[in-house]
Order: C-alpha cells, then structure tokens, then sequence
C-alpha cells in the first residue's frame, strides 16, 4: 500500500523525492507561532526483519505534567531504501500510521530525525509537520550538517547549530560527558 502524496503516488526515487522537498521546503515554518501546548507526541521509528518492516512509536503526554494520555504502534514493509538527507521517505508513512491511530490530537510533535538542520532545510520533522499540519520539531541524535562552538561537559549545555551563514539548529549535551582516557 503506497500513501499517496498530495493525489500523487508516494515517491520511489531519490530524484522524485527531491523534487518533493524542493516543492515542500518553502512551506517550512521555522519561526515560533505555537500557541498553548497542552499535548505533545513524541514517534520514533524502528527496523525488523533485516530493515524490511518498519515500525513506528507514538506517545501522547499531556503537558506541563508529561502523564502517558495515549500511545500507538503501527508496522508496514519498509518501500524506501536509507539514504542520508531522505529518511523522511522511509520513516514517515509508517509515523503517519501510527499517528492515525490516536485520538488526542497534540499540539506539538518532537520526532527522532532532522529539521532544518538538513541540506535541504526539510528533514524529516519539516515533512512530518507539513503533512500533519502539526508544529513538529526534530530532536536527532546525530550531526547532518553544520558546525557549533564546543559543548561544556556538564548536561544542559547547548550551542547554537551554524549552516551556510543561518542558525539551523541547537546542539544539546543531554547526558555529563564521559572522563576521556
């Protein structure tokens, strides 16, 4: 089953998905207009089957209290192969999954996977959140792009994420850096 993009078939190549971040990119928010928060979602996505299926995690908190309201998993074979500055082709239609499996509808949705930070200015929270039309900001694990001043060792430090002359992104030390020796 291919979810369709916008009345078109959901894109096989890596030349047809980059005409499609190209035609979605000026679409992108990037400034704050989110209005009361009062639920976020978090999704994830995993591989099984030797990355043949994918499986995508939604929770619902509600927020300031983050209490567990509601969560979703759904599975589908895998129809987009991993390529860096693409993962959104192969992630979203299963997050879209899940998402159509919860009734309360958040507010904001924070995604394992680029925003801005991305060579096209549209990761994967940039086409989860225009197909959504949820404000979604990416929270990755790793560097796409950019440079940043040195993090502090001490959890919390952050710095801001540079890309050809624009602010792209935040660095967060999440954990206390390791002694190194």
């Amino acid at each position: 089953m291919n979810r369709n993009f916008r009345g078109r078939p959901w894109p096989a190549t890596v030349k047809e998905a980059q005409i499609i971040q190209q035609q979605l990119q000026p679409e992108v928010i990037s400034s704050d207009q989110l209005e009361e928060v009062l639920y976020i979602a978090g999704v994830d996505v995993g591989f099984e089957d030797n990355g043949t299926i994918s499986k995508a995690a939604v929770a619902v908190l509600n927020f300031p209290g983050l209490q567990l309201q509601e969560q979703a998993i759904a599975k589908r074979p895998t129809t987009f192969p991993y390529i860096p500055g693409f993962l959104s082709f192969r992630e979203v239609p299963v997050i879209l999954d899940a998402l159509e499996q919860i009734s309360t509808i958040p507010n904001l949705i924070l995604c394992d996977g680029q925003g801005i930070a991305h060579p096209q200015r549209f990761g994967l929270a940039c086409h989860l959140g225009i197909l959504t039309d949820i404000p979604t900001i990416g929270v990755a694990k790793s560097l796409l792009i950019g440079k940043h001043d040195e993090l502090l060792e001490e959890k919390g430090n952050w710095q801001s994420l540079h890309h050809q002359g624009e602010i792209v992104g935040a660095v967060v030390r999440s954990l206390r850096a390791s002694p190194k020796g």
